[in-house]
């Protein structure tokens, strides 16, 4: 009897495991103050990794370390937190906030917040303030859309050459896995994203929206994170992102997974939101 209550736990155990781990590393768990974690980002030569919640939440950056303890929170004074759901960083420690949250498609502006100098303004105060690009998407006609065309929710933002290239998670039913990249100049102002392509991760809704992306250190490497995989894309020119090689690599797991930045140029962080006791964590994914 006893071993039979010895297998049963083990079997129970490494049934909990399957939840959180499959193919990630596992390094450390979010704090509850992260518990809907939207987006990560990193700088070079920084230890931290910087983080965000999406709606609902305060307008603070947490700065965590690699055990998922926050060890920096910054309060962006005139950004409310409407839903923001990614960050990016470019060259110059500058750092980018995407309030682009857009469930039901409705929203008519967005904004990207713009933390100039964040990496070294962050050593001197805890409190910021931000500058605003205010934007709508070119193809966008209804607020909201038919629900066959519910492909205006951007949870995914990259910094490049001057520009932020956004990466919309499309909700439409009938679901067909189509994800847009929509592009804008990385100043204040007043803009219409312009739509320059499309790609289709593939066409099962809990498994192919896309809800992070980012650009390694060389800017040769893309990643599109989705639940239970990363979509490599290489050997790419510009901004046709699309044009070269893509790998699908499988995390070996389903969940949450919100967001990803890069370690180094071939390890990425990836987060996850806590759901029904499961997820919670930061881990490091190996692309190679």
């Amino acid at each position: 009897m006893m071993l039979k209550k010895l297998f049963a736990l083990c079997i129970l155990a490494s049934l909990i495991g399957c939840q959180d781990f499959g193919e990630l590393n596992k390094i450390g768990s979010l704090t509850r103050s992260l518990s809907e974690v939207s987006g990560i980002a990193t700088f070079n030569d920084d230890s931290l990794i910087y983080a965000i919640a999406d709606h609902g939440n305060p307008n603070t950056i947490y700065g965590i370390n690699t055990r998922g303890k926050v060890m920096r929170e910054i309060i962006i004074n005139n950004a409310p937190n409407e839903d923001w759901e990614d960050l990016a960083t470019d060259y110059d420690g500058n750092l980018y906030i995407s309030d682009t949250g857009n469930n039901e498609n409705d929203r008519a502006d967005q904004f990207i917040y713009i933390l100039d100098n964040f990496k070294n303004s962050i050593s001197k105060a805890d409190t910021l303030n931000a500058s605003k690009i205010t934007f709508t998407l070119s193809d966008q006609v209804n607020y909201p859309p038919n629900l066959s065309d519910l492909n205006f929710d951007i949870e995914a933002l990259i910094y490049k050459e001057s520009y932020l290239y956004m990466f919309t998670r499309n909700r439409s039913r009938n679901f067909d896995g189509v994800t847009k990249v929509y592009k804008l100049p990385a100043r204040p102002g007043d803009f219409e994203a312009q739509l320059i392509d499309s790609y289709t991760v593939c066409d099962n809704l809990e498994t192919c929206a896309v809800t992070g992306a980012s650009l390694s250190p060389s800017g040769k490497t893309l990643i599109l994170l989705t639940a239970d995989k990363v979509l490599k894309f290489t050997g790419f020119e510009d901004e046709k992102f699309f044009s070269g090689y893509v790998q699908s690599i499988p995390f070996g797991n389903t969940s949450l997974k919100e967001g990803v930045t890069f370690k180094n140029d071939s390890i990425l962080y990836v987060v996850d939101e806590i759901r029904a006791q499961t997820g919670g964590n930061l881990y490091e994914f190996d692309l190679y």
